[in-house]
């Protein structure tokens, strides 16, 4: 049997409403079935695949659990269906093969990533004024961390989050799954230099926070509230560098007052961020 010529059986959704599925083929050609080389990620779990099909990503294949309760998949399937988006049922290993992730029984491949530019997101802002906030961070790594980040961020309303191109995590799967979906509002740039980065925020009128425990940095309560302000988290480990720490405007901390000296990076970026808001 051609493969390829049985995949057409899928190109019509019409056999995922979410009564009466029908089998595509046997259960051990459905590895086959299931062509990967033109996607280039993947989007595991029912919200993170809604989130991203919601905000009009490009969705280029949904795979369901063989066997699945289809009315938990019921508004997946119904937004399938109206966007035509190929859906293919496969055994379980077949989405474990794929993701790493807790999937929920049902994976998405996706467009990659669409990194926004520095310039694009500066001119986009209507306003540049003293609510104005972006995020830029120093090289952090885990990707859970990003991903609930950018989470905060974009709660918080935060314009863009900025990352450099190297040494850090990049938008993957496990940063769609820990953002929540959040990653599909929140612009993320990607930068080669954090220092020439900063240079142009504060020719357009930012000021840069940094968040460090030193001589000189203030309790994070103090934090500037009458500017546009553009802050900065540093790596997991180590923290901001010293070049970044020594291009801040302003320096915060939050006060340690347990045998811990620091917080994960994520929950002190939220805190950061929601201080920055708070009337």
């Amino acid at each position: 049997m051609n493969m390829r010529n049985q995949n057409k059986k899928f190109k019509s959704n019409k056999n995922f409403k979410t009564q009466d599925f029908k089998k595509q083929g046997k259960q051990n050609e459905f590895s086959e079935m299931v062509d990967l080389e033109d996607d280039k990620e993947v989007i595991a779990g029912r919200n993170a695949i809604l989130e991203a099909i919601n905000s009009g990503r490009q969705i280029n294949k949904i795979l369901f659990q063989e066997g699945i309760e289809k009315g938990r998949l019921k508004s997946i399937f119904s937004i399938a269906n109206e966007k035509r988006i190929v859906c293919q049922e496969v055994p379980k290993r077949k989405l474990d093969n794929v993701t790493k992730e807790r999937h929920q029984g049902v994976v998405a491949f996706v467009a990659p990533y669409a990194y926004r530019e520095l310039d694009e997101i500066l001119n986009s802002l209507e306003e540049i004024n003293r609510d104005t906030t972006l995020l830029i961070l120093d090289h952090i790594e885990d990707p859970h961390n990003l991903g609930a980040i950018i989470r905060s961020a974009e709660a918080s309303g935060v314009k863009a989050v900025i990352i450099p191109k190297r040494r850090a995590a990049v938008v993957s799967q496990t940063v769609v799954r820990s953002s929540a979906g959040a990653i599909e509002y929140m612009p993320v740039v990607r930068v080669s230099n954090l220092l020439d980065t900063i240079a142009k925020l504060k020719e357009k009128g930012f000021w840069i926070a940094g968040t460090t425990l030193s001589d000189r940095s203030e309790d994070y309560t103090n934090i500037a509230k009458d500017v546009p302000l553009a802050i900065v988290v540093g790596n997991e480990g180590e923290g901001m560098s010293k070049t970044v720490t020594a291009a801040c405007d302003f320096l915060y901390h939050l006060p340690m007052l347990g045998k811990t000296q620091s917080l994960n990076a994520s929950v002190a970026a939220g805190i950061i961020m929601y201080e920055r808001i708070r009337k």
